[in-house]
């Protein structure tokens, strides 16, 4: 139980009363963390990081991959990962896989690095990362974040 003034009379009270005893208004309780909080993920061009919390950050990396046109994989909140492959690649038919990263720097500000690799599959021998290609799409998908989060 925390102590808080009314809204109306300024009267300390419970911030577990549903109205204040003095003048009977409703009890509002707003913490101090909630006010806080980031709501949207924002991209700073300064610092090259985005700002926000760890989900919004993760919810623009699954918008950014989806404006795109990739397949998303995998977002995993706690991690900070989200994963995605897309098409068919100059070196690869079965596309690239690709990983973004989500790195806290400090309390709601975030770096995205990212990283690809060509895929094999069916009876593909080999696939060619040229001109590194598979990392261009994980920096593909960065740059739409950047463009999403203005």
């Amino acid at each position: 139980m925390a102590l808080i003034n009314c809204t109306e009379c300024n009267r300390e009270i419970s911030d577990k009363a549903q109205t204040c005893p003095g003048c009977g208004a409703p009890v509002v309780f707003v913490s101090e963390e909630s006010t806080n909080t980031p709501t949207k993920a924002t991209y700073n061009r300064n610092t090259d990081t985005f700002s926000g919390t760890k989900l919004l950050i993760v919810k623009l990396a699954m918008k950014a991959i989806q404006e795109i046109g990739w397949k998303l994989d995998q977002a995993n909140e706690n991690l900070g990962l989200v994963t995605f492959q897309t098409g068919v690649t100059w070196g690869s038919w079965s596309g690239v896989s690709c990983s973004l990263n989500i790195e806290e720097i400090k309390e709601f500000e975030f770096r995205v690095t990212g990283t690809g690799k060509q895929n094999l599959s069916g009876g593909q021998l080999i696939a060619l990362n040229i001109g590194n290609e598979a990392q261009s799409k994980a920096r593909k998908a960065i740059d739409m974040m950047k463009e999403l989060g203005k």
